[in-house]
């Protein structure tokens, strides 16, 4: 996997720990931080739109892209009106919370199930800063754990499906009717004021997806799906419930 987006979840913050080279700065006000991001996100989503006329056939898998509304493009229905939102609680180290707002984009749902917050994935993907700068992609599909990645990245997915696919007789793969689509994420739900690589401290991260397939998991093979047993009070932090340091989801007590 890539290096970038896997982490440890940690929590100080409800939010995501990088590796032990990342840089560590001063950290700032959660809630102040949150209504910076929200805006930054918002004004690219403002002056950007995706190909979305390249997805109005239905036999078809473009890939995703975004460009600046100018020019020849001046008349192109923005980001902003094509977007949802979700809501998300971060958990501060007071145990406070406060509202983080995602953003995601559906380009293509896809036909198969939508993947729970702690599925495993197939996927392809590409992480990019707000200014353009590419931190991260996989042009080849891999698996991803999402209990293993940015929360942004873990709470966004199950707004996409995966698809079908056909192996051809000299079994080579074709995905059909896949998931497409992007999030949006506020560094609250990404690394806050962790930097690592190209990724600055307090960045808003942005992810193109295409969703290829869903396992449903129960990491600790006790019968109950790992959604079940990963987040109950939604703090965005793995429950221990009974306090034996194991979590819930990988308990088999």
């Amino acid at each position: 996997m890539k290096k970038f987006l896997i982490t440890i979840i940690v929590i100080s913050f409800g939010i995501i720990s990088c590796k032990k080279e990342d840089t560590v700065v001063p950290i700032r006000d959660v809630a102040e931080q949150s209504i910076e991001d929200n805006q930054n996100i918002e004004d690219f989503l403002a002056t950007h739109y995706y190909n979305y006329t390249d997805f109005s056939t239905i036999d078809s898998s473009p890939e995703l892209i975004f460009d600046t509304i100018a020019g020849t493009n001046a008349s192109k229905t923005p980001l902003k009106d094509q977007v949802q939102k979700k809501v998300i609680r971060v958990k501060k180290s007071d145990s406070t919370f406060v509202n983080h707002t995602l953003y995601y984009l559906i380009a293509r749902e896809g036909e198969g199930i939508h993947p729970a917050s702690v599925d495993s994935t197939y996927l392809t993907y590409e992480g990019r800063l707000i200014d353009g700068t590419i931190f991260d992609l996989s042009k080849t599909p891999v698996w991803f754990d999402l209990t293993q990645v940015v929360r942004g990245f873990r709470e966004g997915m199950p707004t996409l499906k995966g698809g079908t696919f056909e192996v051809a007789k000299d079994n080579s793969v074709t995905f059909k009717n896949y998931g497409q689509g992007a999030i949006f994420i506020p560094s609250g739900l990404a690394y806050f004021n962790k930097s690592s690589g190209a990724i600055p401290s307090y960045s808003p991260l942005i992810f193109k997806i295409n969703l290829y397939l869903v396992n449903q998991t129960d990491h600790d093979g006790d019968g109950i799906l790992s959604a079940d047993e990963f987040d109950k009070d939604g703090d965005g932090i793995a429950d221990d419930t009974d306090g034996d340091g194991i979590y819930d989801y990988l308990d088999k007590d």
